[in-house]
């Protein structure tokens, strides 16, 4: 090509060639990934009233000029969405996430707009329900408790043209024993429990842990069982010898007072100088924090939320939540009319840009990810155990490691603490579903959401009746 010939060409960049001058690119830019946004959210939604906007860009060519043309942009649809709460959207725990969730959703999806009921009693839940749809007119509810299940199943009969979310329970139109307008959920923490608990065993000096725990349903025991498991691998490691740890019952998911006696307990009679907690308060974290100040050592967690504030010389590490992105989904289901019943359960590498696992170097532990994260270390933890809390992390990412599985103590594959019984020296993983007994193997789904056994170390009885 010749000096001559290109000057009569036309020169573009590559914004001119789309259409897109450097006058015009940020309101073209961003015209276009609504338009785009919208199409791929209310995909299906081709009957919703739209309107006309009129867009004008400049194109820079061989003479300048102005070009003007019409586009339709869908009217985005309304959708109403309800939820009732097991506590009040301030205790900075359970609650508090879930209302943090909603608001993550609601400003996710043009048109959502959502209402809640806080502070519901199980036998309140059918008429919370009830008010959702006849006074807010939602179209989507969720129910965030484990006793909520049965009455969120039994209005999800009354109601078949609304659709129903239950958090933290097992049935669901997925599992064949509820409508089919009805979901199940959960947010699963057990792999960061065992996780705090290789952050408890590597610095305990006491060789004591504590548990002040709500109720005493699965999910609760499965939680303390890995964080028991964690801690025993840490500090066994560290001193030849076995953890002890012991369970205080608060039989209430909201008891600030308490949750409060039953750390203080767990300090003063049992010698514990790291507590974990089911209670959706920072109560327990506060009374580490007020021991650790006055120069008794004690370390506690976050739990659902940052608490950091709460115990900045106390704050070992913590599990974290953002129900958002689960409830994001369902608001993206009923909004495309694509509804399926489903049966989420989510754990760590779950709604994350990049599922594969990262080089110890590179782990994300510590940092915001997903639906559940690891609260940033404590550098008082050792940096040995730091690494390897970060390598179990991003193996957890694809399921490589386990805590209820023979990995779950690389020393002894065999007596690993993780099973469903012990018979002669070995431990076994029984599938509840089946009643087969499976030496060293993974405990699957149903031995997970059943789990009604104590792992060795664990000095408490569960309360039964």
């Amino acid at each position: 090509m010749t000096e001559s010939s290109s000057k009569d060409r036309k020169k573009f960049t590559r914004r001119e060639f789309l259409g897109v001058s450097t006058g015009a690119a940020i309101g073209g830019v961003v015209a276009a990934g609504v338009i785009g946004g919208i199409a791929g959210y209310l995909a299906g939604q081709s009957a919703a009233p739209a309107r006309t906007v009129t867009q004008v860009q400049t194109v820079e060519m061989a003479v300048e000029r102005t070009v003007e043309r019409t586009v339709t942009v869908p009217q985005v649809p309304e959708l109403k969405v309800g939820y009732v709460y097991v506590g009040p959207v301030g205790d900075y725990g359970w609650t508090y996430a879930h209302d943090q969730g909603r608001k993550w959703a609601d400003q996710r999806l043009p048109g959502a707009k959502s209402a809640y009921i806080e502070s519901v009693p199980e036998p309140q839940v059918a008429s919370a329900i009830e008010s959702l749809i006849t006074k807010e007119d939602a179209r989507l509810i969720f129910t965030t408790s484990f006793g909520y299940m049965d009455p969120t199943a039994d209005m999800a009969a009354k109601y078949p043209d609304r659709y129903f979310v239950h958090i933290s329970g097992y049935r669901s139109g997925a599992a064949g024993n509820a409508p089919n307008n009805m979901s199940s959920a959960f947010a699963e923490f057990y792999q960061l429990y065992y996780l705090n608990g290789l952050a408890a065993g590597a610095v305990t000096q006491t060789g004591v842990v504590g548990y002040v725990a709500a109720h005493p349903i699965p999910e609760v025991v499965r939680h303390i069982n890995a964080f028991v498991l964690g801690a025993n691998y840490a500090y066994k490691k560290r001193t030849g010898k076995d953890i002890k740890a012991y369970v205080v019952w608060l039989f209430s998911w909201f008891d600030p007072a308490k949750a409060r006696t039953g750390a203080i307990s767990l300090i003063e009679e049992k010698n514990a100088d790291v507590l974990a907690f089911t209670e959706d308060t920072p109560a327990v974290l506060q009374v580490a924090e007020e021991y650790t100040t006055r120069g008794r050592r004690v370390w506690s967690f976050s739990h659902y939320s940052d608490m950091r504030q709460y115990g900045p010389n106390a704050h070992l590490t913590g599990q974290i939540v953002n129900w958002g992105p689960i409830y994001l989904e369902f608001y993206r289901t009923v909004a495309t009319n694509s509804w399926q019943s489903v049966d989420i359960w989510t754990r760590i590498g779950d709604y994350v840009p990049y599922r594969w696992r990262r080089p110890t170097d590179r782990s994300t532990a510590g940092q915001a990810e997903g639906t559940v994260y690891l609260a940033p270390l404590n550098p008082a933890i050792p940096k040995e155990w730091q690494d390897h809390i970060k390598l179990r992390y991003e193996q957890m990412k694809e399921l490589v490691f386990e805590p209820f599985s023979p990995e779950g103590n690389l020393d002894e594959p065999i007596r690993d603490q993780d099973g469903e019984v012990m018979i002669d020296g070995k431990t076994y993983v029984v599938s509840k579903r089946t009643g087969e007994r499976r030496e060293g193997s993974r405990a699957d789904r149903d031995a997970l959401w059943e789990m009604d056994w104590f792992v060795e170390y664990i000095e408490s009885e569960l309360p039964r009746g």
